[in-house]
């Protein structure tokens, strides 16, 4: 196999195996694969729209942090977050496995790994090896936050909808796309802008930023494993979610 091609599959799939294993559980692994390959090919769609909103909402060369912030969220965020949010919402939200309220953080980062694993082999294979040690350490990582966010409010959507709560499962849901577009677009803006201003301050916040990103998203992980962990020694089941 080319090292290159390696190099950009490998922290997909180490990052998929944390996931996975967290689960007691486990999911179908064809389940698993499904919602992994239409993650990853619903970069077709998003490649097209990116490319029509960036004419619009451009995010090269912006002076201000909050233009960026605002063109990045509605042009690329909002975009990628929400194509992962229909595989999630349509293929895992609804599915019969989704019994354990863990299930759906699974589902939630295969699909977001999916994504960030066609995006990483471009970049990648287009730029080598320093760039598949940077992503590997950062955009993949960061994919999987973002998953993981959405994931959490999938999670509290469905204990809503067990509770009977309407209002809450509405707002939840609507959470759930908006929370990881959010830390999306301020993860790009920050990275983007750094390069515009080219000023250590702006690389400190990013990374910062970064690292309080990936500690909430692992202690959303842990909490929801830990709960699932109690759940299930009551055989505690969700039920079969309404279409």
């Amino acid at each position: 196999m080319n090292i290159l091609l390696f190099l950009a599959i490998l922290p997909v799939f180490l990052l998929c195996v944390y996931i996975n294993k967290k689960d007691i559980n486990k999911e179908p692994i064809g389940l698993l694969m499904l919602i992994f390959f239409l993650g990853f090919m619903m970069a077709l769609p998003v490649i097209f729209l990116e490319f029509i909103l960036g004419d619009f909402f451009p995010t090269d060369n912006v002076l201000s942090f909050y233009r960026l912030f605002f063109n990045i969220f509605i042009s690329i965020a909002l975009v990628e977050e929400g194509a992962k949010w229909i595989v999630t919402r349509h293929v895992g939200f609804t599915n019969k496995e989704f019994d354990e309220i863990y299930d759906i953080i699974v589902y939630a980062v295969f699909s977001s790994l999916g994504f960030a694993c066609i995006e990483n082999i471009f970049y990648v294979l287009n730029n080598g090896i320093f760039v598949a040690i940077i992503r590997a350490v950062l955009s993949v990582p960061g994919h999987m936050c973002f998953g993981v966010l959405m994931g959490y409010f999938l999670a509290k959507a469905r204990v809503s909808l067990l509770h009977k709560n309407k209002k809450l499962y509405i707002k939840n849901m609507v959470l759930s796309i908006l929370i990881p577009s959010f830390a999306h677009s301020l993860y790009d803006a920050l990275l983007f802008y750094n390069a515009v201003a080219n000023e250590l301050a702006w690389l400190i916040v990013f990374l910062f930023y970064f690292v309080m990103l990936f500690i909430v998203s692992f202690k959303m992980v842990n909490y929801v494993a830990d709960v699932q962990k109690k759940l299930s020694k009551t055989n505690f089941k969700l039920g079969k979610v309404v279409k």
